[in-house]
């Protein structure tokens, strides 16, 4: 294979990448683009999370080249990658659901938008702290997940390897014929994942809107709460599949155990999450 063919091929399965739910792009971005509730913090999302992917795979790329690529394709790798991802989705997930409960007022003269609010009712700042004590119009905060935190996402993602991540540093790689151009081929294929993943997130993340019978502040609410529950609990999953994968449980699926996974956390997290957010906020309009 030609060096401009591997880059070619290393681009494509980028976008294919991209395009696919496989385990760890789509959790992340969906939990993230539901969160932010706007095509805007969508595309954020996607973008930010493959932007440390490629950083990494153009790392890992350049030590495939250097034949250092052995040391980290190895099912315990991938294993300690699904329980630091899970673990690190799980503390965001916390933090987003946390932030949820109740105003918060900051140092140095900032504060969330319900501040704000109470303030052109007549209120005194700050005397609210818990729903309970809040106006029904100020009675949560809204906190979205940062899209910016897929940073961290995305590069310790990216340390997770299938059939794609196989090709570019087994065959696209070595076949570069110069060690200043071994990043290349991974660097190319996030490339193409960003492209896809943008797209998606844009889209995933402005799908709330289509709902007519919601105001934007409660479209807000509905995202944050399933992009944090999401989270949560979708990291929980990853960790556990990550413990089952070191001790060898996934050897029993018969399957690829990254489907199994997709499937577990499409069906058993993300839906049920949107669901529950949604009549949740049903619920407080009554």
């Amino acid at each position: 294979m030609s060096p401009f063919e591997a880059l070619l091929y290393s681009f494509f399965f980028g976008l294919l990448h991209g395009v696919l739910p496989d385990e760890h792009t789509w959790p992340i971005t969906l939990s993230y683009a539901i969160g932010g509730a706007s095509g805007k913090e969508g595309m954020k999302a996607g973008f930010f999370f493959s932007a440390a992917f490629a950083v990494q795979r153009a790392i890992v790329s350049e030590l495939a080249y250097l034949a250092l690529a052995p040391l980290v394709l190895t099912a315990t790798i991938n294993a300690i990658v699904y329980i630091i991802v899970g673990v690190i989705m799980s503390v965001a997930g916390a933090i987003v659901l946390r932030k949820n409960r109740y105003l918060h007022f900051h140092l140095l003269g900032h504060h969330h938008e319900e501040a704000r609010e109470i303030e052109r009712c007549g209120h005194i700042f700050g005397r609210y702290h818990t729903p309970g004590h809040a106006p029904t119009s100020v009675r949560e905060s809204v906190f979205a997940p940062p899209a910016h935190w897929t940073l961290i996402h995305g590069f310790v993602a990216g340390f997770g390897f299938g059939g794609f991540s196989l090709f570019v540093n087994t065959v696209a790689s070595p076949a570069m014929r110069s060690p200043w151009l071994g990043f290349l081929p991974g660097l190319l294929f996030g490339l193409g994942t960003m492209i896809t993943l943008t797209i998606i997130g844009a889209f995933l993340g402005g799908v709330l809107h289509l709902a007519h019978s919601f105001t934007e502040r409660e479209i807000k609410r509905i995202g944050a709460r399933t992009g944090g529950r999401t989270l949560f609990f979708g990291g929980g999953l990853f960790a556990i599949f990550g413990v089952a994968t070191l001790l060898g449980f996934d050897d029993y699926l018969g399957v690829d155990g990254s489907y199994v996974l997709i499937g577990l956390f499409m069906a058993g997290v993300a839906i049920p999450a949107f669901l529950y957010s949604l009549r949740e906020v049903q619920r407080m309009k009554r």
